[in-house]
C-alpha cells in the first residue's frame, strides 16, 4: 500500500506535467488522470476512481499508481486538503484549489455542516500559515472562500463575518496584513452577482451578495480607508523592503473594489458604465459626510505614483458619482461638492500627475461623472464657481489641443460641457454672469475643437496617424456632443465655424484655378487637394452635427436662418467639388468628403424635411440657389445621390451610405410622397438601369443593387394608381429577359455573359419584390412575371445547376413564393397556387438532380458549392408549405405527380447530407429543421408511405437538432417531434377506442346470428398508418428521443425548458413505463444523500397531470418542468447523468436499432 509521501510525490509530478506539458496530448492525458483521481461526482466520468466498483477502468498510465481512497465528495475534499498541505509546489496548490472550487460548485449542498466549517477554516489557516504564497495562489484561495460564502451564507452563520475572519490577518505581521487585504479584494469581486463566475440561475447568490453588502462591505471599506490614512500619515512601520508598495497597492485595490461594488444589483455593463449613478447605501453616509474623506483621497492621488495614482483617481470617479440622496442634508452635500471642486481645482493648478496618460484619462472621466451627478444649479451656487469653471475651460481647451498625446480624453470633456449646456435649459434662475461665462466658453471650445482638428489634418497624413474620419460611428458620437455645445451660443459658434470655413474655401478655389490654368499639377496638386478636401470633410461633418442637433421644441427663425447659411456653405462647396469632378473625372474623388456630404444630408433630412416650422432655413437657400421648400431641397439631395451612383462604382462603402440616404428619404408616408414628386426621382425610375450608374458594372455591389431596387420599389408603389408606371418600370427587365428568351439551347445559356446577365436580373428582381407588403402590388408583379418568364428561370437552372450561379436564381424564387404579409393569397377560383407549386416542383427537381451528382470532399467548399443551394431549396419548400396559400389536397386527390416529385427530391437532398455535416453548417441546419417542422405539421402524415431509411434519418436529425445550442434549431426540432408524437398518440387513442367498441359489441351478442349481424354492421378497423408500423418495427425510436430530451431537462442548464417540455410530455405519455424505469435509474445514479430530494423533485413534474392531449395538461406539465428546474437551482443540485452503458434502451446505435430490452418496472 502506497504511503502518503509517495502519493504526494506522484501527484506533484502529474501537476508539473499538467502545467508544463511537452505536448497537448500529454496535457490532456494528465488532466484525465488527475480528474479521475480527484472526482467531483458531477458528470458521467465525474465519479472517477470512486466508480471502480462499477468496473470503470482508470485512464491509461494509472495502473498500480498510488491513489487516495475516495468514495464520496467529502473524501475528494480531504484528499485535496492532504495534497495541499503536503506540497509547497505552486503548481500543486493551483490544481488543488481549482479542483476544490469545482467540487464546491458541484457538491456543496451534500457536505455535512462540520465539513463545511472545517473546509473554510482550513483555507483561512493555510493562508495564515503561509503568508509568502504566490499572489495567484492567494487569489485562488480567496476565490474558493468566496464560493463557500455565497453557497453557505443563508445556512452557515459562521460564514457571515468575513471582516472578523480577515481581521486576524490585519492584526498580525505586515505580510499577513498584505495577504489579508489581497484576499479581501478577491472576495469582494467574486461574491457580488455581477461577477462572470457567478451562476446567473440562483437568486440565493444575489441575496448573499446583498447581505454581504449590508453587513460586511462598509466595515471592510472603513478598515481599508483607515489603513490608507495611516499610510499617508506615515505611521505604519515596515520591516522588509517592498512591503510599503505592496500594502499601498493592496489597500487601494480593496477601496476600488468596494466603491465599484454592484450596490443596486443591476449589473451595469461596461458600455453603460459612464452613465450610472453609484448607489452607495445610506449606512455609508457618515464616511462620505466626513470632512476629511474626499481630501484624503485627493491627497492619496498626490502622494502615490502611477499606476497607483490612476487607481486612486478611479476611486474618485466612483465617489463623484454618488447619489444626492446619500447625504443627510443640503449642507453636507454642499461640503462634499465643494471638496470635489477644490480637489479638481488643485489638480488643474498644480498639474499633479497629468504627465501620465492613465491619470489624465481618469481625471477627464472624473469631470464627466461629477457633472453627470451634480446638477448645474448645485455647482453654480458655490463660491468661486466662475473661477472654477474657467479653470475647467482652460484645461479642456488644452486637452483638445493635445489630441496627439491623449486622443481619448476629448470624448469625456465634450460630454462634460454638453451636459452643462443641456442643463441650462432646465435652470432658468442661474446668475447672469455664470450664464454669460458658460456661453463664452462654449464659443471658444467650439472654435478650438474645430481649429485643432482642421490643423491636425496634415500631421495625421504625414505621420500616418489614426484618422477619426475613418471611424464614422465614433466620430459622430463626439460631434453630436459638440453640436449640443454649439447650440448654447449658436450664432457665434456658427460664425466661428464660418470664419474657419471661408479661408479654406478660398484656398480651394485658388488651387482649382491654378490647376485649370496649368500653374500647378501632378502629385503636389493631388496632395494639396487631398489636404484641403479632408479639412472640408471635417467641416461638413461638424456642420451636419450642428444642424442635426436642432431641438425642434426650442427652435427659432433666427437659428433656422443660421442653419440655412451653413447649408449654403455646404452646397457651394459641393458645387465647386462637382465642377472639379466634371472637369477631371474620377481622378480627384475624395471618399471622406463625399461621405461627409451624405451624412450632412441625412442630418438635414432629420431636422428639416417633414418639419412644418423650419421654413426660415430656406431663406438664404432661396437667395443663392432658388431652393425655397422641402421638395426643391430633396431634389438637390437626389441629384447628389445620382451623382454618387454614377461616380463611385468602385467604392462599396460610399455606394452603401448613399443608398441608405436614399432609403431614409423614402421612409415615411409624407416623405416618400414628396420624393415621388421630384423630377430627378422620376428620371431614376424611368432610367433605373442606365449605364451611367457605374456601380452596376462591379460584382462587389451585389447587396447594394438589392438595396437600390428595394428603395425604388417603395418609391414606385407609393402612388395608388401606378399600374402604367409599373409596366414602364419593368420595360428594361423585359428587354433583357426577352434577349435571354431568344436563346434556344442549354449551351447558349451556359455562356459567361448570359450567366452574369441572369444573376444581375434575378438579384435585382429579388431586391424589388422583398419590400412589397400589399397583395395588390405583389399580384401586379406576379402577373407580370408569371407564367411568361418562368421558363427562363427553369432553363437557366437546367443550364447552370449545380454551379453557385444557380443560387441567385433559387434565392429569387424563394422570395417569389414567400407569402410575406399574406401577399400571395390568390382569389378562390384562381389556379395560380397550384401552378406555382408545379413549377416549384420543377425548380427543386431540376436543381436537386444536378446537385445530387456533385461530390465535394473539401470541407471549405462543401457549403458554397453544395449545401448552400440545398439550403435554399429547403427554404423554398418551407415557404410553400408554411405559406398556407397552396391546397396540397388537390395534388393528392388528383394524383398529380408534382407533389411526389417535389417530396421525393426533398428526401433525396436530405439523405445526401451526412448528419455530421447537417449540424456542422448552421444555415443548412436552420433551413433543414424549418422545412421539417412545416412538413411535419400536415404533409408528413399525409404521405401514403415513406422509405424506412428516410424515416430513420429524419428521426436521427430531430434528435441531433434537439441537442443544438441554437435556440432556433432546438425550438423547431421540438415542434417537429411534438407534431409527430401527437399524431401517434391520437392514432393510438383511436385504435384503443375502436378495440373497446368492438369488444363491447362482442360481449353483448347472444347468438351466432346476432354476432354475425353486428360484426358486419360494425365499422371496419382502419388501416394501420405507416408511421405506426415503423414505430413498432423500430421500438427504440421513441425511448431514444425521450432520453435525449429528458436528459436536457434534467442535466443541462438550458433556458428552453418550456420548448423542451412540449415534446417531452407526449413522449412520456407514449412511453410511461420506460419513463419510470429511466427516472429510477437517474435516482439510483445520484449520491445516496441526494436520492430522496431528487425523487421528490422528479415527482413534481407529474403532479396534477391527467396524461391527456388537452392544452390544460400540456400547460400544467410545462409549469411543473419549470418548477422542477427552479427547485434544483435553488438548492444548488447538479444531477449526475446516467452513463450510456447503463441506459435501458438507448444503445450505442441510438435511433435505428430495432431491438430493445426493458426491465418491466412501473411508472406514473
Amino acid at each position: 500500500m502506497a504511503t502518503q509521501e509517495e502519493r504526494i510525490a506522484y501527484y506533484t509530478t502529474l501537476c508539473e506535467q499538467l502545467y508544463n506539458p511537452k505536448s497537448s496530448g500529454e496535457r490532456d492525458q494528465v488532466q484525465k488522470m488527475l480528474e479521475y483521481s480527484f472526482p467531483t461526482f458531477s458528470g458521467e466520468t465525474g465519479s472517477g476512481i470512486a466508480s471502480q466498483s462499477q468496473q470503470q477502468p482508470p485512464p491509461p498510465g494509472m495502473e498500480n499508481s498510488p491513489t487516495f481512497a475516495i468514495v464520496t465528495p467529502t473524501d475528494t475534499a480531504s484528499a485535496l486538503r492532504i495534497l495541499l498541505e503536503g506540497s509547497p509546489n505552486p503548481l500543486v496548490q493551483t490544481f488543488c484549489l481549482s479542483r476544490l472550487k469545482q467540487l464546491i460548485l458541484a457538491q456543496f449542498s451534500i457536505f455535512e455542516r462540520e465539513t463545511k466549517l472545517q473546509l473554510r477554516t482550513f483555507l483561512l489557516e493555510y493562508c495564515f500559515m503561509h503568508p509568502d504564497l504566490e499572489p495567484f495562489v492567494i487569489s485562488q484561495i480567496a476565490g474558493v472562500i468566496a464560493s463557500l460564502t455565497r453557497f453557505g451564507w443563508a445556512d452557515m452563520e459562521e460564514y457571515r463575518n468575513i471582516h472578523k475572519d480577515i481581521q486576524q490577518f490585519l492584526q498580525a505581521s505586515m505580510d499577513h496584513r498584505i495577504v489579508g487585504l489581497q484576499m479581501l479584494a478577491i472576495l469582494i469581486q467574486d461574491i457580488q452577482t455581477s461577477g462572470t463566475n457567478t451562476p446567473v440561475r440562483s437568486a440565493q447568490y444575489r441575496k448573499a451578495a446583498a447581505a454581504f453588502r449590508d453587513t460586511q462591505l462598509f466595515n471592510i471599506f472603513e478598515t481599508s480607508f483607515e489603513t490608507l490614512s495611516g499610510l499617508l500619515q506615515r505611521n505604519i512601520p515596515f520591516d522588509k523592503p517592498g512591503q510599503e508598495d505592496r500594502l499601498k497597492d493592496a489597500v487601494i485595490t480593496v477601496l476600488l473594489k468596494c466603491l465599484s461594488y454592484d450596490f443596486a444589483g443591476t449589473n451595469l455593463d461596461d458600455a453603460g458604465e459612464d452613465f450610472g449613478v453609484v448607489q452607495i447605501p445610506s449606512s455609508w453616509r457618515p464616511m462620505f459626510e466626513d470632512e476629511n474623506f474626499v481630501p484624503t483621497l485627493f491627497n492619496a492621488y498626490r502622494e502615490l505614483q502611477p499606476p497607483l495614482s490612476s487607481k486612486v483617481m478611479e476611486c474618485l470617479v466612483q465617489v463623484a458619482s454618488v447619489r444626492k440622496a446619500l447625504f443627510s442634508g443640503d449642507a453636507e452635500r454642499s461640503k462634499f461638492v465643494l471638496n470635489m471642486m477644490q480637489g479638481v481645482r488643485d489638480i488643474i493648478f498644480t498639474g499633479q500627475g497629468m504627465n501620465d496618460t492613465n491619470n489624465y484619462n481618469e481625471f477627464c472621466r472624473l469631470l464627466y461623472r461629477f457633472r453627470a451627478t451634480a446638477p448645474l444649479n448645485e455647482m453654480a451656487e458655490k463660491p468661486g464657481y466662475v473661477d472654477w469653471i474657467s479653470l475647467i475651460a482652460d484645461f479642456s481647451l488644452k486637452a483638445v489641443q493635445s489630441w496627439k498625446w491623449a486622443p481619448e480624453t476629448t470624448h469625456y470633456l465634450l460630454g462634460f460641457w454638453s451636459r452643462i449646456i443641456q442643463s441650462m435649459t432646465h435652470y432658468q434662475q442661474l446668475n447672469d454672469s455664470i450664464v454669460q461665462k458658460i456661453k463664452s466658453i462654449t464659443i471658444e471650445l467650439t472654435r478650438t475643437y474645430i481649429t485643432t482638428n482642421i490643423e491636425s489634418v496634415p500631421t495625421r497624413m504625414e505621420e500616418m496617424l489614426d484618422d477619426p474620419l475613418e471611424n464614422e460611428e465614433s466620430l459622430i458620437e463626439s460631434l453630436v456632443m459638440l453640436g449640443h455645445i454649439a447650440r448654447c451660443k449658436y450664432e457665434q459658434s456658427s460664425a466661428a465655424l464660418v470664419a474657419i470655413f471661408d479661408p479654406i474655401a478660398l484656398q480651394y478655389q485658388e488651387l482649382i484655378t491654378q490647376a485649370a490654368s496649368g500653374m500647378t499639377g501632378g502629385d503636389s496638386f493631388k496632395e494639396a487637394l487631398e489636404v484641403i478636401e479632408t479639412k472640408f470633410a471635417w467641416l461638413v461633418y461638424i456642420i451636419a452635427a450642428f444642424i442635426g442637433t436642432r431641438p425642434a421644441f426650442l427652435s427659432s427663425e433666427e437659428l433656422d436662418s443660421v442653419d440655412g447659411q451653413l447649408t449654403t456653405k455646404v452646397l457651394q462647396l459641393m458645387d465647386v467639388n462637382q465642377a472639379l469632378q466634371n472637369q477631371h473625372g474620377s481622378a480627384f474623388l475624395n471618399q471622406k468628403l463625399d461621405m461627409a456630404f451624405v451624412y450632412f444630408f441625412m442630418q438635414f433630412r432629420k431636422s428639416y424635411i417633414g418639419e412644418t416650422n423650419g421654413k426660415s432655413v430656406y431663406t438664404k437657400l432661396a437667395e443663392l440657389f432658388g431652393i425655397s421648400d422641402q421638395i426643391l431641397m430633396i431634389d438637390v439631395i437626389m441629384r447628389k445621390i445620382v451623382n454618387n451612383l454614377q461616380c463611385w462604382g468602385h467604392n462599396e462603402v460610399v455606394i452603401r451610405r448613399t443608398l441608405e440616404l436614399f432609403n431614409e428619404l423614402a421612409t415615411g408616408y409624407s416623405a416618400v410622397k414628396n420624393l415621388r414628386k421630384i423630377e430627378t426621382t422620376r428620371l431614376v425610375l424611368q432610367n433605373h438601369m442606365s449605364p451611367e450608374f457605374a456601380f452596376f458594372e462591379s460584382s462587389k455591389h451585389q447587396q447594394n443593387r438589392m438595396l437600390y431596387y428595394q428603395v425604388l420599389c417603395k418609391v414606385l408603389f407609393s402612388e395608388d394608381n401606378n399600374e402604367r408606371e409599373f409596366h414602364a418600370f419593368m420595360k428594361p427587365f423585359e428587354s433583357r429577359l426577352q434577349q435571354i428568351e431568344m436563346l434556344d439551347s442549354v449551351e447558349q445559356f451556359r455562356q459567361e455573359p448570359v450567366r452574369r446577365a441572369l444573376q444581375d436580373i434575378f438579384r435585382d428582381l429579388r431586391g424589388f419584390i422583398q419590400p412589397i407588403q400589399t397583395r395588390r402590388h405583389y399580384l401586379m408583379f406576379f402577373d407580370w412575371f408569371y407564367p411568361d418568364y418562368m421558363p427562363i428561370l427553369l432553363r437557366a437552372l437546367e443550364a447552370w445547376s449545380p454551379d453557385p450561379a444557380a443560387n441567385t436564381l433559387l434565392k429569387f424564387f424563394a422570395d417569389f413564393v414567400f407569402n410575406r404579409s399574406q401577399r400571395l393569397n390568390f382569389p378562390i377560383s384562381s389556379p395560380n397556387s397550384i401552378l406555382v407549386f408545379r413549377d416549384t416542383s420543377r425548380v427543386i427537381s431540376t436543381f436537386g438532380r444536378h446537385i445530387s451528382e456533385r461530390q465535394v470532399t473539401n470541407e471549405s467548399e462543401k457549403y458554397p458549392y453544395k449545401y448552400k443551394g440545398i439550403s435554399i431549396c429547403f427554404n423554398i419548400l418551407s415557404r410553400c408549405l408554411g405559406g398556407r396559400y397552396i391546397n396540397f389536397g388537390v395534388f393528392w386527390l388528383y394524383q398529380d405527380k408534382a407533389i411526389d416529385e417535389a417530396f421525393h427530391m426533398m428526401f433525396q437532398l436530405m439523405l445526401s447530407i451526412p448528419l455530421d455535416d447537417l449540424m456542422g453548417f448552421p444555415k443548412l441546419a436552420r433551413a433543414f429543421i424549418t422545412l421539417l417542422d412545416d412538413f411535419a405539421q400536415e404533409q408528413l402524415t399525409a404521405l401514403p408511405t415513406l422509405e424506412p431509411n428516410t424515416f430513420l434519418y429524419l428521426m436521427q436529425a430531430c434528435e441531433l437538432a434537439v441537442e443544438s445550442t441554437d435556440s432556433f434549431i432546438l425550438s423547431h426540432a421540438c415542434a417537429t417531434i411534438n407534431n409527430i408524437c401527437t399524431f401517434v398518440a391520437q392514432e393510438t387513442e383511436k385504435n384503443e377506442i375502436h378495440k373497446s367498441l368492438n369488444g363491447s359489441n362482442n360481449e353483448d351478442s347472444t347468438s351466432n346470428d346476432q354476432q354475425r349481424r353486428r360484426s358486419s354492421s360494425s365499422k371496419q378497423a382502419p388501416a394501420t398508418h405507416w408511421l405506426m408500423t415503423y414505430l413498432t418495427q423500430f421500438p427504440n425510436i421513441l425511448p431514444s428521443l425521450l432520453v435525449t430530451i429528458l436528459n436536457l431537462v434534467l442535466f443541462d442548464d438550458t433556458q428552453d425548458q418550456w420548448t423542451l417540455s412540449r415534446p417531452l410530455y407526449v413522449l412520456m405519455l407514449l412511453q410511461k413505463q420506460y419513463a419510470v424505469e429511466y427516472t429510477s435509474q437517474v435516482i439510483n445514479q445520484q449520491l445516496p444523500e441526494r436520492r430522496e430530494f431528487v425523487t421528490k423533485a422528479l415527482n413534481t413534474m407529474t403532479e396534477g397531470v391527467d396524461w391527456t392531449l388537452t392544452i390544460k395538461d400540456r400547460e400544467r406539465f410545462s409549469q411543473n418542468v419549470s418548477a422542477f428546474r427552479r427547485e434544483l437551482t435553488m438548492n444548488n443540485i447538479v444531477l449526475i447523468p446516467v452513463s450510456l452503458e447503463q441506459s435501458i434502451t438507448r444503445t450505442s446505435d441510438g435511433i435505428g436499432n430495432s431491438t430493445t430490452t426493458t426491465t418491466g418496472n412501473t411508472l406514473m
